[in-house]
């Protein structure tokens, strides 16, 4: 994100951008000083149009919009449901959904899957398929996803399915590593992801991560 909007840093004298990252994402600030309030309230039109237009697909809201308000919002506009099914991320990516009033509308269920056997049981994920590919793996996290959303009857199936460290990690797939599935009744749409951090971090990164394949989706910016 630095390096988007560096040169803006310098692009007005009287604007002040500043930035600060945290674990759902980076925060952009803009501040404009001086004494003709017409003047500063050009430089800042200007600057926020500059700033929009360098992070692009990647800001979902301003001033104090979650991620999952975001989301919440557009799963309401387009009367679609969502079931989730998460793993490593342990129920957060559901906690942050149904944090908004009136989640019932859109969210449906959520599944813990956390040991192989429960991805199988609940989810129906084919041994065979854990067995080859294992339970983090991109063909894995597509299974759950649409697993839950066939079992729940929800527009939409979540997955998420990593390894959030401290242990476990190998060579080949090591701490951080994440995939995330979105799908619907037609295709799904698979992703992963490596994450810094410590376990807290690499969860809610994962989470932040997971809701943001969602937000691209209903946005028509994320398909198959």
């Amino acid at each position: 994100m630095d390096a988007r909007l560096r040169d803006l840093y310098t692009a007005e004298r009287s604007a002040v951008l500043g930035l600060q990252a945290g674990i759902y994402g980076v925060d952009v600030s803009l501040t404009v000083r001086g004494r003709d309030p017409d003047s500063a309230e050009a430089v800042m039109r200007r600057m926020e149009r500059a700033v929009r237009d360098r992070i692009g697909d990647y800001l979902y809201g301003a001033g104090d919009q979650t991620m999952e308000g975001v989301v919440a919002l557009k799963l309401k506009a387009k009367g679609l449901t969502v079931a989730v099914a998460e793993s490593c991320t342990g129920g957060l990516i559901s906690q942050r959904l149904t944090s908004v009033p009136g989640s019932s509308v859109y969210f449906d269920r959520a599944v813990v899957p956390y040991s192989d056997r429960a991805k199988v049981d609940l989810l129906k994920v084919s041994e065979a398929l854990i067995r080859t590919k294992g339970a983090v793996s991109g063909e894995v996290a597509q299974a759950m996803a649409e697993g839950v959303r066939e079992r729940s009857g929800a527009d939409l199936g979540l997955a998420v399915t990593g390894i959030a460290g401290p242990t476990g990690g190998t060579k080949e797939k090591p701490v951080g590593l994440v995939y995330l599935a979105l799908a619907d009744k037609k295709t799904a749409v698979v992703r992963s992801q490596l994450f810094s951090g410590d376990r807290d971090g690499i969860r809610g990164r994962a989470s932040q991560a997971a809701l943001d394949l969602l937000r691209r989706y209903l946005s028509g910016k994320e398909t198959g």
